[in-house]
């Protein structure tokens, strides 16, 4: 499909509002459980390793299902597949709320495949309906995804306590999903199109490109890096002698620092043909807060996490943007957004076990922290090479 026909077919306004909303619903229903799951183990009697299937559940269904995505929007069409996907969501988010876990968790695993698929189809979308606008776009995408994020955690409680009941916030969110998804299904019946114009590649070439492959590896390392902290820095923080309160508000400084940074970088990342000092100056960031966790984390605490949020969400938005900025087209960028995405989440997965393991090993966090730093030596030459102008190509081998 070319990107004139949605031009013309949807005003800029209705597009953008469909995108925005679409990008929103990829990050609030991960993170509304988080702050009431104690209320919801207390509710339903179940142990804290029971609860957590409700998050890492969802997890998973974005490191397993992501390949399926770039399929199923070949069958039925990039709008019709986001429109199915915030479906997903919104019935997930509905059954999340009942108080009884086997729905909940069913709806953790409708939500997460919804939010697996709608994180593919995104960077597709951008790359076929705003190319001559990508740092705008994406920048937006990574910004809509934050402020769901950080609203969603922050409204949880007060919501749960103003209602007297967990499944408000869940419930809350589950709606906002179910208008994206009615905006979304308007706009693929608008649009009336079925499918893609031209036949996917297989994957196969996908595993033969080495810049997929970069991407791929930079895409996990910052995964890992992010989800390992925010679960981990608040312990690490207190027993270092940062008080309980202070610990807090450093998370919530990462993520709203991460929320302009990963717009300046898309912009930033769109205008520009080499992007290796770009990422290294980003790594930088995060590792200069890593050192003075390790060294001072007394010293200066909100200002490690403000190092840490836009050196973290800076990489983020890179990483997305590569997405889009080294793909031909539309199906291509779904090919490897799938591919990085689904390896990078598997991977992510395992980095609060590891970084929690080596702790309880050696006694220190100082074990853990190295750790993260090694990685972020790894990530660093990732980016460097994923900054050299190179396509991913898909041509017959």
């Amino acid at each position: 499909m070319s990107s004139s026909l949605n031009r013309f077919a949807l005003p800029a306004w209705l597009w953008l509002l469909a995108f925005g909303l679409a990008a929103i619903n990829l990050r609030a229903p991960i993170v509304v459980i988080g702050p009431v799951l104690e209320p919801i183990m207390s509710t339903l009697s179940i142990d804290a390793g029971t609860a957590s299937l409700l998050t890492t559940g969802m997890i998973l269904c974005f490191g397993l299902l992501s390949p399926l995505a770039p399929g199923f929007a070949d069958r039925v069409g990039l709008d019709r597949a986001i429109a199915c996907a915030l479906t997903l969501v919104a019935a997930g988010g509905a059954l999340r709320g009942v108080e009884l876990f086997p729905l909940m968790l069913a709806g953790t695993l409708l939500a997460g495949l919804g939010i697996a698929f709608g994180n593919v189809f995104m960077p597709a979308l951008v790359k076929r309906d705003r190319s001559e606008r990508l740092g705008q776009t994406m920048g937006l995408y990574t910004v809509m995804m934050g402020i769901g994020a950080t609203v969603s955690a922050g409204s949880a409680v007060p919501l749960m306590r103003a209602s007297g009941s967990w499944s408000t916030p869940i419930w809350l969110w589950a709606g906002v999903g179910l208008a994206s998804a009615l905006l979304w299904w308007g706009v693929a019946r608008r649009l009336r199109v079925a499918g893609s114009d031209a036949p996917r590649p297989p994957m196969s070439r996908l595993f033969r490109s080495p810049v997929a492959w970069t991407l791929t590896l930079f895409m996990g390392a910052q995964s890992l890096g992010f989800y390992t902290l925010q679960t981990w820095l608040p312990a690490l923080a207190t027993e270092a002698g940062v008080s309980a309160a202070t610990a807090g508000l450093m998370v919530s400084t990462i993520n709203l620092t991460s929320i302009p940074a990963s717009y300046l970088i898309a912009r930033l990342a769109a205008r520009l043909s080499h992007h290796s000092l770009l990422v290294l100056a980003l790594c930088a960031l995060i590792g200069t807060s890593l050192l003075g966790l390790l060294l001072a984390p007394t010293a200066a605490p909100l200002v490690w996490a403000v190092l840490l949020g836009a050196g973290q969400g800076g990489c983020f938005s890179f990483a997305l943007t590569m997405i889009v900025l080294r793909t031909r087209a539309p199906q291509h960028a779904a090919m490897l957004s799938g591919m990085s995405q689904s390896l990078g989440y598997l991977l992510a997965a395992g980095g609060p076990l590891l970084f929690g393991a080596l702790q309880g090993s050696t006694g220190s966090w100082h074990a853990s922290l190295l750790f993260l730093l090694l990685l972020l030596a790894g990530q660093s030459v990732a980016g460097v090479l994923l900054g050299r102008p190179r396509m991913v190509e898909l041509k017959d081998a």
